[in-house]
């Protein structure tokens, strides 16, 4: 593996260990964070430009500042207030709920991209943490049966059977995407049980999880650097490139020597 897909599959077990799930649709403000996250592991490389891919670009402007007010004035003030009055190890059995819910759709896709085996082990996930983990709220299949977390969702079923990415596009509430991204989690929705529920549930839950993801991350907002867009366009575009690929990426980025992934990866 080279150095860039290393790299990232890093942060996807950072992003595990703190019980998110990197291809889940999410707030705008989530999305964002979740950049920051892999963007971190990045501070020091020349990311390649996407800008071929952003004929939006000066609407996308717009949005993406309309997020991060709507991301300062609303959701991140709500969960720093929740990190703070929520003892960790609730936090924590919230986390594996939610993540535990997405592998429905982490199963689905696992199948529609003919991952049958892949598919076996998420399915025996599933099964083992809502029964034995008591509703996901404890990680039981993985440490004790070794079913690790994968992460598929319909955006990336259709990049697997080669429909292009579009565009880049920013959504107002919903963040950094492309079309087929967008696409693909209109439909996840579908595969999502907490849509079967009514009203005020639907949207507590709904609202839990986009806080309880939001508060994961708050510690490392202050990693970013540069054109605050683009440095977050150019990560997610990369992020989504790779696990479209399974991490068979390009290292776009060059040799680097040893000390890199010393420094940024062994940690994780």
């Amino acid at each position: 593996m080279n150095c860039t897909a290393t790299t990232i599959s890093a942060v996807n077990h950072r992003a595990v260990e703190a019980g998110l799930s990197p291809a889940k649709p999410a707030s705008a403000a989530v999305v964002y964070a979740l950049a920051l996250v892999t963007g971190a592991l990045f501070m020091a490389l020349p990311l390649p430009s996407h800008a071929d891919q952003d004929p939006l670009m000066e609407v996308n402007r717009t949005v993406h500042d309309f997020n991060r007010g709507m991301d300062a004035a609303i959701l991140k003030p709500i969960a720093e207030t929740y990190t703070t009055i929520t003892p960790l190890f609730m936090q924590r059995r919230a986390s594996r709920f939610f993540s535990n819910i997405d592998d429905i759709k982490v199963t689905i896709n696992d199948l529609l991209q003919l991952k049958f085996k892949q598919a076996a082990g998420d399915a025996g996930r599933l099964v083992i943490n809502t029964t034995i983990g008591v509703a996901g709220l404890f990680e039981v299949a993985g440490p004790a049966f070794g079913l690790e977390k994968h992460h598929e969702d319909f955006g990336q079923t259709l990049g697997f059977w080669a429909i292009g990415p579009g565009p880049y596009i920013e959504l107002p509430f919903v963040g950094p995407s492309t079309v087929r991204d967008s696409a693909g989690a209109l439909v996840d929705t579908i595969f999502n049980p907490l849509q079967l529920l009514q009203g005020s549930q639907s949207i507590s839950l709904a609202a839990g999880d986009s806080i309880n993801d939001r508060a994961a991350l708050l510690d490392v907002e202050e990693l970013i650097s540069g054109d605050h867009y683009v440095f977050i366009r150019e990560v997610y575009l990369q992020h989504r490139h790779f696990l479209i690929n399974d991490g068979q990426i390009v290292d776009t980025f060059g040799d680097f020597d040893s000390g890199f992934e010393e420094e940024y990866v062994d940690g994780y």
